[in-house]
């Protein structure tokens, strides 16, 4: 299995190498479309979710799974590209006579956040959100250790190939273990804690290395990303539209990768701290921000 998953790597590349020299005599831009979804699995586990009426942790699930149905627009050149979401008109509230939620999906590097990347200098910019508070992330863009699979299909007209990504796991010290198990239910508690794989299914038709949000690096432009209990599908792409344009995202206070995730985990602490404190409740917070 290591030396067909060495033989196709290998194809690809070269196949990608071909492609790039084609399409070099001319330059092009794009605009794929995505739609995306969540789907959460069925844990019955003893999470801290498992302490919530049933009632509450069904109202909780369908918040989730309507945050997580989006769409989204990725314009792309050879050397840049902006992914965003498509802005929707907000629908009549419906009277309701008991409680309702709405939950925003925000950025947190992943496939919500408006996200520029330079492919030249492998930079990125993206717009965020912590408690409210607005942040423009600008760092490297982080190499992902693909491996391609002696898997393909076909994505509409376009011929895909399955590629995977396995994030390491964050080793928790005994402290973190405990401070787990006492705090509050959080809606993060839904999704399971496993080994995050991503996988991603790009085409060679499109000799782009882009993606989804931060996702890149493999010899073509992805169509299909599966992370976790989300899934992101393109349904159309356009080439060389007119009136073509990218603009760098300018809202928010500068912050580099690392400076905000530490914010954000200490922000988190401080919140579960609170509601820690009142004696009881549920830990509502933002998802990717």
């Amino acid at each position: 299995m290591k030396n067909l998953n060495v033989t196709m790597f290998l194809f690809v590349v070269l196949a990608f190498a071909k492609a790039q020299t084609s399409q070099a005599q001319q330059d092009f831009t794009g605009i794929a479309y995505y739609q995306s979804k969540m789907t959460l699995e069925k844990s019955e586990d003893s999470s801290q979710m498992s302490k919530l009426e049933p009632a509450m942790r069904k109202m909780i699930e369908e918040a989730m799974k309507k945050a997580g149905e989006a769409e989204f627009t990725l314009k792309f050149s050879r050397t840049e590209s902006l992914y965003e979401k498509v802005q929707q008109l907000a629908a009549p509230k419906k009277p309701t006579s008991g409680m309702s939620m709405s939950i925003e999906m925000t950025g947190n590097g992943d496939t919500y956040g408006t996200t520029y990347k330079d492919l030249t200098a492998q930079t990125f910019l993206r717009e965020d959100k912590i408690q409210g508070k607005e942040f423009l992330v600008t760092d490297k863009i982080e190499p992902l250790a693909w491996k391609v699979m002696g898997e393909s299909k076909m994505i509409g007209k376009y011929t895909v190939i399955k590629a995977t990504y396995t994030y390491p796991k964050e080793e928790k010290t005994e402290k973190e273990k405990r401070e787990e198990e006492e705090k509050e239910p959080s809606l993060l508690d839904l999704v399971k804690d496993k080994d995050r794989v991503v996988t991603a299914w790009f085409t060679m038709d499109i000799a782009v290395s882009n993606g989804p949000g931060i996702y890149q690096g493999l010899p073509g432009l992805i169509l299909e990303l599966n992370d976790g209990e989300t899934t992101i599908l393109c349904n159309k792409i356009e080439m060389n539209p007119e009136g073509f344009e990218i603009k760098k995202p300018k809202t928010g206070k500068k912050i580099n990768q690392a400076d905000f995730d530490k914010l954000q985990k200490k922000k988190d602490k401080e919140m579960q701290e609170r509601f820690k404190n009142s004696k009881g409740g549920v830990f509502f917070e933002q998802i990717g921000g």
